[in-house]
């Protein structure tokens, strides 16, 4: 089987989890069938580094006709992990910037569209073959994918990573010839919205968790119920190892005291949260607010220590919330260090060995890495009960002898704060360490036997060749892992 992954990110780039799961995800495939990434360059192949690692050769030229105008474009061919990526180069699909801006974006999105079905063709002419499959990652994706149904009768699997009901205006896409693709069961006014197309279109739609499949149930998939299932996503259990870190000869505590230090904070129990700065999705507000109400003492039980929190921010993204986080570590600057940037996952990986408890606040999660890698990583995991945190993290209060995390209500504070108090009570108790010590030991094993990349490559598998069990509307289970 050869299997065509289309995606918008694929390392080395990056902008959220979509390229650590598209990645993981084609290797783990490789190792059972033979797999491609069809992806633009977004600017890869002016990049040294990039090019001395990858070292693409050019695999062929062609032309595609854009509105009144044709642009030439080159596909080069490149080997990561032995996955084989087709780069998409032309002066629009060069940009750099992934998503932005939004014109900028909207034209790559449709010079890939046309793009991917004038390589398939090529394929059918250098190779003798073509995928057997075509799965799209996420809505940026979509267009590509129904044109190579429509033309090459390949199934299209669709995978939506999240929700963003995006929409694209009718006269856009008849302006660049893709009226063949309205649809109007899915217009909205003069508005297109891409993902019910998709969905309606594909031969099989998936999102990445149980619960998220189900939050979003009656407002999204079940329009398409016969075909709408899930598939967990994994994580890279040998990336996230402590035995790689830079002092893994040390103890958790001395990493930890160390790691304050660097950031100028006294040892103290250590509260981390990396990502995305997003109150929307990521609910980062309801964690400052957390943080405030612990630090205020409007929480009696922090009273005694609220002077040992230690709280640091790696991210970066909306502009409120990184002032607001700015301004707590200057009204607490003992307790609390914001950094504003992108370090890159191995720097990640050194804050989650270090950590006592990353909190992952989301109003919405269709599934997270967060909370894998920190318990893959040993941090404990204190997220809200939401789509893939709900799915992977087992609350200590809910399963008491095999908990590895948590859960607490999303969009309240003081729930959340709650929490935090809790676990850091429980740290400082006489026997807190030895408990906390089992749960850890217990989250990285429940991520490496539930949480893998192979099971899941194992479910698409099933999904491509439509043996994977579906979401039924008149039957509800509780889904096992």
């Amino acid at each position: 089987m050869l299997i065509s992954l289309a995606t918008f990110e694929h390392l080395p780039i990056r902008v959220g989890g979509l390229a650590e799961a598209v990645t993981s995800l084609g290797e783990a495939l490789q190792q059972k069938a033979d797999v491609i990434i069809l992806m633009p360059s977004h600017g890869l192949l002016q990049d040294k580094e990039a090019v001395q690692t990858l070292k693409p050769e050019k695999y062929c030229d062609y032309r595609i006709f854009v509105g009144d105008n044709i642009f030439p474009v080159t596909v080069y061919s490149a080997m990561r992990k032995g996955v084989r990526i087709f780069l998409f180069s032309n002066e629009v699909l060069d940009y750099p910037s992934v998503y932005e801006p939004r014109d900028m974006f909207v034209l790559k999105m449709v010079h890939f569209t046309k793009a991917v079905p004038g390589l398939i063709n090529l394929m059918l002419k250098n190779e003798q073959r073509k995928p057997d499959i075509i799965h799209i990652n996420d809505w940026h994706c979509v267009f590509a994918g129904a044109l190579v149904k429509k033309y090459f009768q390949i199934p299209f699997i669709f995978t939506i990573h999240r929700l963003c009901h995006e929409r694209i205006s009718s006269h856009e896409l008849s302006e660049v010839n893709l009226g063949e693709l309205i649809d109007p069961r899915y217009l909205e006014g003069d508005m297109f919205n891409i993902e019910k197309f998709g969905a309606h279109h594909c031969d099989r739609l998936t999102t990445v968790s149980y619960t998220y499949l189900n939050e979003e149930w009656h407002t999204f998939f079940s329009t398409f119920d016969g075909k709408t299932t899930y598939v967990w996503n994994g994580a890279d259990s040998t990336f996230w190892n402590t035995q790689d870190l830079k002092n893994a000869q040390l103890s958790r505590a001395e990493r930890r005291k160390l790691l304050l230090k660097e950031n100028n904070l006294e040892d103290g129990v250590f509260f981390f949260n990396v990502g995305r700065l997003d109150a929307a999705q990521k609910g980062v507000d309801v964690l400052l607010q957390a943080f405030e109400i612990i630090m205020r003492g409007e929480i009696p039980s922090a009273e005694k220590i609220k002077d040992k929190i230690r709280l640091i921010l790696l991210g970066s993204g909306d502009h409120h919330q990184e002032n607001e986080a700015r301004r707590l570590e200057r009204l607490f600057p003992k307790n609390m260090k914001a950094i504003i940037a992108y370090l890159g996952r191995e720097t990640t990986r050194e804050y989650y060995g270090a950590a006592d408890f990353c909190i992952i606040p989301s109003n919405f999660e269709p599934f997270g890495l967060v909370q894998l890698e920190a318990m893959c990583m040993g941090c404990i995991p204190i997220g809200s009960r939401v789509g893939g945190i709900n799915d992977t993290v087992l609350d200590i209060h809910d399963y008491p002898e095999e908990s590895t995390g948590r859960l607490v209500p999303p969009r309240n504070p003081t729930a959340l704060a709650r929490a935090m108090v809790e676990m850091a009570l429980l740290s400082l108790s006489d026997r807190g360490e030895e408990l906390l010590n089992a749960m850890r030991l217990r989250g990285r094993e429940h991520v490496i036997q539930n949480f893998n990349w192979d099971k899941a490559a194992d479910r698409y598998l099933m999904v491509y060749n439509n043996m994977a069990s579906i979401k039924l509307p008149f039957v509800s289970y509780a889904e096992p892992y």
